[in-house]
């Protein structure tokens, strides 16, 4: 069939590699390779091209692309509307998160939706903010866990405000603060997330003109927390992502009040199956200051 010929695209190009794409689709890589092809010879244009950093789409393989997903995700949704419509409560949700979202969040989320709505079946994708939110625009995910900008080009609904901590290495003479001066933090080697990773961070600094001395930008949560273990440097970082912080690193309050705003974003038009996904979790986890 045509359609699954369109995910198996839409797979190889979202995981960039053919056998990545035949183990997510439970495929053969000459399954995948040979789909690909009957596609290109359908259309009579070269889709994707090979090189050493993996896939990548040809130009008119974006163009493509482009319809691909909407056609699946119409397919999708028509799919559930069906078994709506039949009073069966069914459907894949792709969901965007990030690492302490996932790990905090995720799994009660998970377990109520295994147990309440079996026949729902919810795909995670982790990755930065501004990819995740990118994958909403473009219809490959159907919802992300995101926060606050003002650069939005989805919907955001606000959940929860996540405070803000200076942490530190107990190793560290500033371990024997109570509060951390914003004046002092220009003065220590700063751990910092990566662009993409750092919107909280970036805009901290930016509203209060702190100009931090960034000696090592990663962007995984743990590889931070790792790294100020170590005494490498400060970091500000979330209360959602000290829940699994080691004892050996310690959170300084900031002497302003400064937080990150957890929600998630939507395009402007949901699937039944999202929109249940994104009233589940607002019910889990949205604050009384946001209702």
């Amino acid at each position: 069939m045509t359609i699954q010929r369109y995910e198996v695209f839409n797979t190889v190009v979202a995981l960039e590699n053919i056998t990545k794409a035949g183990a997510s689709l439970n495929m053969t890589q000459s399954g995948v390779s040979h789909a690909i092809r009957s596609l290109e010879d359908e259309f009579g244009v070269k889709l994707l091209i090979r090189n050493k950093s993996g896939i990548q789409l040809t130009r008119e393989g974006e163009r493509v692309h482009a319809y691909t997903l909407k056609i699946i995700n119409a397919h999708y949704s028509l799919l559930q509307e069906v078994h709506n419509m039949m009073g069966l409560e069914t459907g894949i949700i792709r969901v965007g998160s990030f690492s302490s979202v996932t790990a905090q969040w995720m799994p009660e989320v998970l377990k109520y939706f295994s147990e309440v709505y079996p026949g729902i079946s919810i795909q995670i994708y982790e990755d930065d903010y501004e990819s995740l939110e990118h994958g909403v625009a473009i219809g490959e995910l159907d919802c992300c866990f995101t926060t606050a900008s003002t650069h939005k080009k989805i919907e955001f609904t606000p959940f929860k405000k996540d405070k803000l901590f200076c942490i530190v290495s107990r190793q560290n003479p500033l371990a024997e603060k109570e509060i951390m001066p914003l004046s002092e933090i220009e003065k220590h080697p700063l751990v910092k997330p990566k662009k993409g990773w750092d919107n909280e961070v970036a805009d901290f600094f930016n509203h209060f003109n702190i100009k931090p001395d960034v000696k090592y930008e990663v962007s995984d949560d743990r590889s931070i927390l790792a790294l100020i273990q170590a005494d490498m440097g400060i970091n500000i970082r979330p209360e959602l992502v000290m829940s699994g912080a080691p004892d050996d690193i310690v959170p300084l309050e900031l002497e302003v009040d400064a937080y990150r705003i957890i929600g998630i974003g939507t395009s402007k038009w949901v699937s039944p199956a999202t929109s249940l996904f994104v009233s589940v979790v607002t019910d889990m986890f949205q604050e009384e200051l946001f209702k």
